[in-house]
């Protein structure tokens, strides 16, 4: 009996940072195994969520124009999805990582981030 052939894709990481070596650290760093897709702000992340479908959002929380924290609450409402999130930031206080949690974030790193830490939470977000 032959089956239907699988069809196999990576998973799809959603990359917000308004720091663009940030972005590309990022995008490198996971690029070889994961689909990756940048934006530079909140309003552009928010935008190619509703295209690129993420299965994941890497984000950063301080940003110009729209935050992290505040992209992922829009991206919830207006588009229904509830990819894992993870977000970087400079801000490692208690209530930030209160607020980050409670917007959703399955992960909350300061920055700077370790790369292999990161490696190793997005494997483990991918295998719950």
């Amino acid at each position: 009996m032959q089956g239907q052939p699988t069809l196999w894709r990576k998973k799809c990481i959603l990359v917000v940072d308004d720091e663009p070596d940030s972005s590309d650290i990022l995008a490198q760093c996971l690029g070889s195994q994961y689909d990756i897709h940048v934006a530079h702000d909140g309003l552009e992340g928010l935008e190619q969520a509703a295209t690129c479908q993420p299965d994941l959002i890497i984000s950063d929380v301080s940003m110009p124009r729209l935050g992290g924290l505040e992209m992922v609450r829009l991206i919830r409402a207006r588009h229904g999805l509830r990819s894992p999130v993870i977000f970087l930031s400079g801000h490692g206080a208690p209530m930030d990582i209160i607020a980050g949690i409670a917007a959703g974030a399955r992960h909350y790193l300061t920055k700077p981030v370790d790369l292999q830490d990161l490696k190793r939470r997005v494997a483990r977000v991918f295998e719950q």
